[in-house]
């Protein structure tokens, strides 16, 4: 009876919290009012549109330079606009919405940073310049594998080949692939506990630095390891390092992501950098931390907690496609530092056609997070190396104990405590009426 109440009372709250996730309308374009001029550049540029009863999620997925994401909320009657000779190229305010944002934020994926970890310490830190190589990711050739469009999600498949850094005359062998992933529709499977988002991997098998995107409509763990929590307002993105050729003068290489933050927030106060305990790794076994990085509210926004937007990760990284707590190693973020140069450090990047010259009044910040432990052997082990974090508006997500994990420990508590009960009361039962007797035969 109580095991049967406290089912019915979980499947409740869960249907609940389904119910109340914010729902959004999908429409998303490639390259919105550019045709031919687009097709014979070979341009990417992706734009969605995420509707709500209240406002607008934009979304700009952008490959004509170095990839990055650029994130608006606006009223739902604003729409995109861009002036396309001039976002080819790449000079500011090409790109503009009919309403001016409530918020706004753009990620650079800006680097891939080799190092030389002579001394097997995985801190990047700790290497000087001549074991360092920089890989920018504007110098690889994009081009537009698939594409897929529907009501309920948006897939572009994107690769880079054929990287050459024309400045210091480096090329390096593979590619990279970005798989971009947007989901509107909630999809549900009714089994206990719920599950109400499902979203498949794409995986590569060449020789490539893999970079996955995806986007969400609820608040769900991600069905990929290592099962992120996310919410409708939030995109996944998983890089994948996948047989990068290395430097033939290191022996110990390995690799670390630079990105960009630019857009809202107080450009004086550094990016916040919490990583949280938990009590659970139900999703992620052996891991109980997330790290948290969150925007600085402007001046006149006193709330931190509340306003602008964030960045979240588990801090692992796995060295194979299995993924498994065997192939686990661990990653590890450095303070976000300023970036002082800002119209340089963003100009060939699509942000910079939004925010033009004024990114110099806005907040640019780089974050560096290195892949790899001590002893784990390098990235020559087994040249495979994963990163997962996500982007997200508003106030992060907390992980929590999910139902059924809530389920096992009620019964787990509750079953004894009720046996205890019913033993305790037929055992007073029981003793009542020798007690009558005993006091009878007294008489």
């Amino acid at each position: 009876m109580a095991s049967a109440s406290t089912f019915c009372l979980l499947l409740v709250v869960a249907l609940a919290d389904s119910a109340s996730s914010t729902r959004r309308t999908l429409r998303s374009w490639v390259n919105p009012g550019c045709d031919e001029q687009c097709r014979e550049r070979n341009v990417t540029t992706l734009y969605l549109r995420a509707d709500g009863p209240n406002d607008t999620l934009h979304y700009l997925w952008d490959f004509v330079g170095t990839p990055s994401v650029l994130l608006a909320l606006t009223p739902p009657s604003a729409w995109l606009n861009i002036t396309w000779d001039d976002y080819l190229a790449r000079r500011g305010n090409s790109l503009s919405f009919s309403e001016k944002p409530a918020y706004s934020f753009g990620i650079i994926i800006n680097k891939i940073i080799e190092f030389n970890d002579v001394n097997d310490t995985a801190l990047i830190n700790t290497a000087d310049v001549t074991n360092t190589n920089v890989l920018r990711t504007e110098y690889f050739n994009w081009r537009r594998v698939s594409l897929s469009q529907k009501s309920e999600f948006v897939y572009l498949d994107m690769e880079g080949n054929s990287y050459h850094d024309t400045a210091k005359n480096i090329s390096r062998y593979g590619s990279i692939k970005l798989s971009v992933k947007y989901f509107a529709a909630l999809k549900r499977k009714y089994r206990y506990p719920p599950v109400v988002s499902r979203l498949y991997l794409t995986r590569f098998k060449s020789l490539s630095f893999a970079c996955q995107l995806r986007g969400f409509c609820t608040i769900d763990h991600s069905d990929m390891v290592p099962h992120m929590l996310h919410t409708e307002n939030s995109t996944q993105v998983d890089i994948i390092l996948d047989h990068i050729q290395t430097n033939r003068t290191f022996s110990n290489s390995r690799f670390a992501i630079e990105l960009l933050a630019v857009g809202g927030g107080d450009p004086e106060i550094p990016l916040f950098v919490d990583p949280k305990k938990s009590l659970d790794d139900e999703h992620t076994p052996g891991i109980f931390e997330v790290v948290e990085v969150r925007t600085p509210p402007y001046r006149e926004v006193m709330d931190a907690l509340n306003a602008g937007s964030y960045l979240q990760w588990r801090p692992v990284s796995y060295n194979s496609a299995s993924r498994d707590v065997t192939s686990s190693t661990e990653t590890m973020q450095y303070p976000p530092k300023q970036v002082f140069n800002h119209t340089s450090a963003i100009k060939n990047s699509m942000l910079y056609c939004y925010y033009g010259e004024a990114v110099d009044d806005l907040l640019l910040q780089k974050l560096v997070v290195s892949l790899g432990s001590k002893g784990d052997g390098f990235y020559k082990r087994t040249s495979y190396l994963t990163w997962t974090f996500m982007i997200g508006y508003g106030t992060p997500p907390e992980e929590r104990f999910s139902y059924l994990v809530i389920m096992i420990i009620s019964i787990g508590i509750g079953l004894p405590l009720l046996i205890m009960i019913i033993t305790g009361l037929y055992l007073c039962i029981r003793r009542m009426p020798k007690q009558h007797g005993n006091v009878y035969l007294s008489r």
